[in-house]
């Protein structure tokens, strides 16, 4: 098993180094080459999902020493969680591989980011302590500096800062909860044990947990992100190149949650309970705010920007009410926006490689000429939206049924993000593909070809089998859900 796990988190830099290595001259080798390196770490993917063990609550699968006369070690493992959202990466780095243009296929640098952010995002859903969830955290920066830095749009050097900016920010208040934590462990344990195991063995005061909790959970609310700390977000996807922005969106914003759900809730989970409402707040917030300002847009990759911001909101609602249904909910919708967003952001991209342009106005009617972009891009709206058979109304319906039992008054708000993801999206979409063509250049505008199509449609196929049937998903993050609640429930009784 540890073999399976080093094998899937490793594969990606190794693949990065063969690009790395490669000469200019065989730049046409550099995508199959990738492709190839993508399909590894989605056969493990498939083939954990037939072990029993991948399909529980975490389990540490191997320990290296790193330091070892203070006991420091870095732990990896897996859970039915972790490996959900090891696939739905697998999946959108081989997709995001088949569907990028020639102008970035043939860059040995772009091929090699990408590589290089799949194994610190792998690094991440498999890390069993805190140091290397942090070292991994922080690993993520270096590729998407570099994507969007180098290979983003005209305002790229304000975003990729920004993004930045921000994101260290956070990364400051991890690294010194992870410091904090350490000390506590140390003063217990006689060592600088910072792997799971240990730390939910120990016994940590109330003014601990609280402070503990505020440091680690800051940092991953800018990451999800959560109001108000989420105006790098529009920014970094609108000047992101395309593959960047499906990994953006699809990926680094679960990372966020999943450090919330992995960490600050088990570990210390009285401040939890002290600042759940709030965050629950700022998570409604989130959602009517995203989805107002979704509206108001005239760029539409700045549109399904804002309506991550809402999704999110929908996400850390489930997570704060902090029972079984609504956890079960979050992680699914995890997975859920990850699909269609991703699929978005891919469309978008098809169309902005024909028409260089992203204003809404600079298009209409555009279903005539290309039906079959118009069709699936009306799909993956629909299961953005939430429409009941696809993915979308599954994780939204079990997180408000979930939250209604916590927060009342505030789930009932947040559920009316549902008919403004309507308004947004459809109308967005009646602008874009409705009506008469006006400008000349829609005129011209070729459907997908065979390229895009393969691309894209496995992404439908998912959208699809998870809202016909979600069981199979559940499966995998019911162990999670349960662990969590059941703590939350034990500290909740011990309050009271």
């Amino acid at each position: 098993m540890s073999i399976l796990i080093y094998t899937l988190m490793l594969f990606p830099l190794i693949g990065s180094l063969v690009i790395f290595t490669m000469p200019k001259s065989r730049s046409e080798l550099f995508r199959p080459i990738a492709i190839f390196l993508s399909i590894i770490p989605f056969g493990l993917c498939l083939y954990l999902f037939t072990n029993s063990q991948s399909k529980g609550s975490f389990v540490n699968i191997h320990t290296i020493d790193w330091i070892k006369s203070y006991g420091i070690s870095l732990t990896f493992g897996i859970s039915g969680m972790s490996l959900l959202l090891l696939f739905l990466t697998a999946v959108l780095m081989l997709l995001s591989f088949l569907s990028v243009s020639e102008k970035y296929s043939e860059s040995k640098g772009f091929i090699g980011s990408i590589l290089v952010l799949h194994f610190a995002v792998n690094g991440v859903f498999l890390s069993g302590d805190l140091l290397s969830l942090f070292i991994f955290f922080e690993a993520l920066l270096i590729p998407m500096y570099f994507l969007m830095g180098i290979w983003g749009g005209e305002n790229r050097r304000y975003a990729t800062i920004k993004f930045i900016i921000y994101t260290v920010f956070g990364s400051v208040f991890i690294f010194i909860g992870t410091i904090y934590a350490g000390v506590i462990s140390y003063g217990v344990t006689g060592r600088l044990a910072l792997d799971f195991a240990t730390l939910s063995s120990l016994t940590f005061t109330t003014e601990q947990s609280r402070i503990l909790f505020l440091m680690f959970t800051f940092g991953f609310l800018i990451k999800v992100p959560i109001f108000p700390l989420h105006t790098w977000l529009p920014d970094a996807h609108v000047e992101a190149p395309t593959a960047g922005s499906i990994l953006l969106a699809g990926v680094l914003l679960k990372v966020g949650a999943y450090g919330i759900l992995r960490v600050s809730i088990p570990f210390f989970t009285e401040g939890f309970l002290e600042y759940k409402f709030l965050i629950a707040v700022l998570s409604v917030i989130g959602i009517i705010y995203g989805a107002i300002v979704a509206i108001a847009q005239i760029d539409i990759k700045r549109l399904i920007a804002y309506s991550s911001v809402s999704h999110m909101g929908f996400v850390m609602l489930g997570i704060s009410a902090g029972n079984y249904l609504s956890l079960e909910g979050a992680i699914i919708q995890m997975v859920n926006h990850g699909l269609t967003t991703g699929a978005l952001f891919m469309l978008v991209g098809f169309l902005y490689e024909r028409r260089h342009t992203r204003r809404i106005s600079d298009f209409g009617g555009i279903k005539a000429t290309m039906p079959k972009y118009a069709a699936i891009f009306l799909f993956c709206s629909f299961a953005s939206i939430g429409l009941p058979g696809l993915n979308g109304f599954v994780g939204e319906f079990m997180i408000l049924m979930g939250s209604f039992a916590t927060y009342k008054v505030l789930s009932g708000i947040g559920a009316f993000g549902v008919v403004l993801a309507a308004i947004y999206m459809l109308w967005a979409y009646q602008r874009m593909f409705t009506g008469e063509i006006s400008i000349q250049e829609n005129k011209e505008l070729v459907d997908l070809d065979s390229k895009e199509m393969i691309s894209v449609v496995p992404l439908l196929v998912l959208m699809l089998f998870i809202g016909i049937y979600p069981s199979f998903i559940e499966g995998y993050v019911t162990q999670d859900a349960l662990l969590i609640s059941e703590i939350i429930d034990i500290f909740s009784g011990r309050l009271n």
